[in-house]
C-alpha cells in the first residue's frame, strides 16, 4: 500500500524525512482518502495491519473524530514548530520538504477554519469557550535565533507566524459567539457511546465489544491504582525520617516526598546537564552492552514553555520542557523520563522502526492507530532501566510516572463515558497526583480535546506484560532484561510498531480486562 499512498497524494517517499504536511495531504479530504483506500483494496490482499488501517479509517466515526481533531494540543501547526523548533532538523530533508511546499501553510490555516465553520450544531459541542482560549493561547510561536538559521528558515517562518497569526484572529473572533459559553465541558460523552468506543480503539489501537467495556475497564484501571498507591505508601516510608510523618495518609506522605527540597534543582543547567548524563548511561547501557541497533544516537532539545509538558519525543530527539525547573520539575523524575523518551523508549524504538525494511510508511504517517504499541513500549522501557529499588527515589518517580498513566484511563471515562467536567475529574485527581493543580488542570484538559489517547500509555505497557507473561513465564521486573526476552525485543522494535490488537493477534494472545 505504501507506493500507492505515495504516488496518489504525493507523499515524501522516506519515513525518516516525513512532516506534519504528509498527514495533512491524507486528511484534508477524508472522501478522497477514504476512497483510495477502498480502490486500493478491491486490488490487493491487504496484511494484517493494513487492514485494521482499513477498517479503522473508513468506519463512519473517523469523520466527526478528525472534524474535532485540531486544538490546542494537537494541530498541524504545533507539530510543525517541533521542527521549527529543532536547530538540527532545519539542516535535513525535513525541512527542506516544509520549505519546498510552503504554499500549503495558507491551506491548513484555511482548512482548520473550514473545520471549525462546518462543524454541525452537534459537533460544536465539543468545544466551548474554555478549550477555544486554550488554542488562542497556543498559537504563540518563537523562532531560532538568527545565529542556528538561515534565510530559508526566515521566510518559512515569517510565513509560518503569518498563518498562525490569521488562524488566530479567526478563533479571536469565533469566540465572539455566546453560543461557546452555553456549551458544557462534558467531552465525547454528549455523543452515542460508540463515539468515544472509536475514538479510544483509533488511539489505542485495541478494539472493545462495545461502550460497555469502560464499566469493567475502569474497575480494571482502579484495582492497578489501588496496587500502586500501596506501593508508593511502601516508598514513601523509606523515604521519610520523621516517624509521625509515616503515619499519614498515602497522600499526605506522597506530597511530603514530592515537594522534597533535596530533589529540586539549583539551576535550569543542572536539570540538563543530569538529562544528558541519563541517556549517555542508558546508550552504553542497551547499544554498547546490550547491543541494540543504532543508527542515529538521540538529541537533546531544550524547550522554555509553559504551555507544553515535560518531555516530548520527536524526530530523534528528546524535547525537555524546563520551564518549571524550579517549581514543578524534580531530580527523581529524570531516570522514568529519560528511559521513556530515549533509550530503550521511544528513541531506541522509533530509530530501529524507521531503518528497518519492515517499516510501513501509513503507521509512520498516521501513527495513531499504534499509539498502543509506541507507548506501551514506552512504559515498558521505564521497567528496563538500573535496579529501581535500589534508590528509592527513582521508584518514587517510577510510580509517580505509572500512577498517572493508570489514573488516565479512569479520567478519560469519567470525562467521555461518565459526562464528568474537567473541573470534578481535577478534584479526583487530588487523591492521586502529586503536582500542582495548573500542571493536573492541563493534563485533564489534554484527555479532553483528545479523547483516547492517554488510555494508549497503560494499555499498551499491560498488553506488552501480558505477551512477555505467555511467551516467557515471566512476572518479576528484575526477569525483563533475560537474555532470551532480550533477543525477542530486538525482533519485535526491527518488525516495527503496529496496533496493539495485530501484535496480540502475532503472539497469540486474547486481550480481556481480566488480571
Amino acid at each position: 500500500m505504501d507506493k500507492y499512498l505515495i504516488e496518489v497524494f504525493n507523499l515524501e517517499p522516506n519515513v525518516n524525512h516525513i512532516t506534519p504536511l504528509d498527514e495533512f495531504k491524507l486528511h484534508r479530504n477524508f472522501d478522497a482518502f477514504t476512497a483510495a483506500l477502498k480502490e486500493y483494496a478491491l486490488k490487493q490482499k491487504l496484511t494484517d495491519v493494513e487492514q485494521f488501517y482499513f477498517n479503522i479509517e473508513t468506519d463512519p466515526r473517523r469523520k466527526p473524530i478528525y472534524q474535532i481533531s485540531q486544538t490546542h494540543f494537537d494541530n498541524y501547526f504545533l507539530t510543525i514548530h517541533m521542527i521549527l523548533s529543532n536547530p538540527v532538523l532545519i539542516n535535513t530533508p525535513t525541512f527542506t520538504n516544509l520549505y519546498r511546499e510552503k504554499h500549503l501553510l495558507s491551506e491548513i490555516t484555511d482548512h482548520i477554519i473550514h473545520l471549525y465553520d462546518t462543524l454541525d450544531s452537534k459537533l460544536s459541542r465539543f468545544f466551548n469557550k474554555t478549550l477555544l482560549e486554550k488554542f488562542i493561547l497556543n498559537l504563540d510561536f518563537i523562532s531560532l535565533s538568527d545565529d542556528t538559521t538561515g534565510s530559508e528558515y526566515k521566510i518559512y517562518f515569517k510565513l509560518f507566524t503569518q498563518e498562525t497569526s490569521r488562524l488566530k484572529s479567526y478563533l479571536i473572533e469565533l469566540i465572539k459567539d455566546p453560543k461557546w459559553l452555553e456549551h458544557s465541558e462534558q467531552g465525547l460523552s454528549q455523543f452515542e457511546p460508540e463515539l468515544y468506543q472509536f475514538a479510544f480503539e483509533y488511539r489505542t489501537g485495541l478494539k472493545l465489544k462495545s461502550p460497555n467495556d469502560f464499566i469493567q475497564m475502569k474497575s480494571w484501571a482502579q484495582k492497578h491504582l489501588d496496587e500502586l498507591m500501596k506501593e508508593l505508601d511502601q516508598t514513601c516510608n523509606r523515604l521519610l525520617t520523621n516517624d509521625i510523618d509515616k503515619q499519614k495518609s498515602t497522600y499526605d506522605k506522597m506530597m511530603l516526598v514530592g515537594e522534597d527540597q533535596s530533589q529540586r534543582w539549583l539551576t535550569k543547567q543542572d536539570m540538563i546537564d543530569a538529562h544528558q548524563l541519563c541517556i549517555s548511561k542508558y546508550r552504553q547501557k542497551f547499544i554498547t552492552q546490550k547491543q541494540f541497533k543504532e543508527f542515529n544516537p538521540p538529541g537533546l532539545i531544550v524547550l522554555d514553555n509553559p504551555f507544553l509538558a515535560g518531555g516530548y519525543y520527536y524526530k530523534g530527539n528528546f524535547y525537555l520542557n524546563v520551564f518549571h525547573w524550579n517549581n514543578g520539575n524534580f531530580k527523581y523524575e529524570v531516570e522514568t523520563l529519560t528511559l521513556h523518551e530515549t533509550i530503550p523508549g521511544h528513541h531506541l524504538q522509533i530509530d530501529i522502526a524507521y531503518n528497518s525494511p519492515y517499516v510501513d510508511h501509513l503507521t509512520a504517517v498516521d501513527f495513531a492507530p499504534c499509539n498502543g504499541f509506541i507507548e506501551g513500549w514506552a512504559l515498558l522501557a521505564e521497567h528496563l532501566g538500573d535496579p529501581m529499588d535500589d534508590d528509592p527515589w527513582s521508584y518514587f518517580g517510577y510510580l509517580q510516572s505509572n500512577i498517572l498513566r493508570t489514573f488516565r484511563i479512569i479520567a478519560e471515562i469519567l470525562l467521555h463515558v461518565e459526562g464528568q467536567t474537567p473541573k470534578q475529574v481535577v478534584q479526583f485527581a487530588k487523591q492521586y497526583l502529586a503536582t500542582s493543580e495548573e500542571a493536573i488542570t492541563g493534563e485533564i484538559y489534554r484527555y479532553t480535546v483528545f479523547p483516547g489517547q492517554a488510555c494508549s500509555y497503560k494499555i499498551g505497557l499491560e498488553a506488552f506484560k501480558r505477551v512477555i507473561k505467555e511467551k516467557f513465564n515471566v512476572v518479576q521486573v528484575k526477569d525483563l532484561l533475560r537474555s532470551d526476552i532480550l533477543d525477542w525485543y530486538k525482533e519485535v522494535l526491527w518488525r516495527s510498531h503496529r496496533p496493539i490488537d495485530v501484535f496480540l493477534h502475532e503472539n497469540g494472545v486474547t486481550w480481556t480486562f481480566d488480571d
